[in-house]
């Protein structure tokens, strides 16, 4: 940890109408924390030397999951590993890419205490489950005025989200799936060691009409930029083909990723090999959702 990072305050509210006060008050000199794993991040690399309050969220009633007859409802505090211990989330196919990336996120340690508000709020494109909600076109409930905004936008760049003075999340929404067609989807990540950032992680949702995908979401993270990023126009070239000819759809991946991802090098990876590992990513992810998609179809 920094020794820059001495926060001066540390409050632990009991309701939504004190911790918005606190953050009004303090403003860009407060951070809002519940499990601590990402400001950890941020403070270790010296990023949080203005902030003199910590506001911990731990004490608001925002650790659930519910489901209702459009949307998983997970609070912001609810941790990831009591996400992975869900049956609303993990025996549900049409959103297998949340649970993977639950799965793929290490050490264990980490996700007894990490929290989903945390892992979007941090804000950092490296991170996992960003990119599954994204994919899933899930949506953050913003207190005190209950705004909602999809994930996609809500992050803005690096440890930059868009919030407004007194304002946090208090709830992650992911739409169920509607029963129109057969729905897939999948994760996929390449990280050098088992709890390493990703190098490249990828989420993607099918949806199949008769064995034809006829709609796409295909998100990228870690060295792409500064957010997790959808590729709309490869998304729309998958569109129409059949979801079991392999060939074509590494052949769209190939052909028009280079196009629409800007990825990165540094000490762990070249922009070429980031590339490679997302059209290989990409493919596999497709690949899965659509088999899961298609599963109905074999029984």
């Amino acid at each position: 940890m920094s020794q820059a990072f001495r926060p001066k305050n540390y409050f632990k509210p009991v309701t939504v109408e004190q911790t918005c006060e606190l953050l009004t008050q303090y403003g860009e000199r407060a951070r809002v924390i519940s499990g601590g794993t990402g400001i950890y991040e941020v403070a270790h690399g010296g990023l949080l030397s203005d902030v003199e309050c910590l506001v911990d969220l731990s004490a608001l009633d925002l650790d659930h999951i519910l489901v209702d007859e459009s949307s998983i409802h997970i609070g912001a505090t609810t941790t990831l590993s009591t996400m992975m211990d869900s049956s609303l989330l993990s025996h549900v196919k049409e959103i297998s890419v949340l649970a993977e990336a639950l799965r793929v996120i290490q050490p264990l340690q980490v996700k007894n205490v990490a929290t989903i508000g945390g892992a979007i709020c941090t804000a950092l494109p490296f991170f996992d489950l960003p990119v599954a909600l994204i994919t899933l076109d899930a949506s953050v409930r913003i207190a005190p005025k209950a705004r909602i905004e999809k994930v996609s936008e809500f992050i803005e760049g690096y440890f930059s989200v868009d919030l407004g003075s007194g304002e946090f999340v208090t709830e992650i929404l992911v739409p169920v799936a509607q029963r129109n067609g057969s729905v897939g989807s999948a994760f996929q990540k390449f990280a050098i060691t088992g709890d390493d950032w990703a190098l490249i992680n990828c989420g993607a949702l099918v949806r199949l009409d008769k064995g034809v995908i006829s709609s796409v979401r295909l998100c990228f993270g870690g060295g792409i930029g500064e957010k997790p990023k959808k590729v709309e126009k490869t998304e729309k070239l998958l569109e129409g083909l059949r979801a079991t000819d392999e060939i074509k759809i590494k052949s769209v991946l190939n052909e028009n990723l280079p196009n629409e991802l800007e990825t990165i090098s540094d000490i762990r990876a070249s922009s070429e090999y980031r590339a490679h590992l997302a059209k290989v990513l990409g493919r596999r992810a497709i690949v899965l959702a659509c088999n899961r998609a298609l599963e109905p179809f074999r029984i």
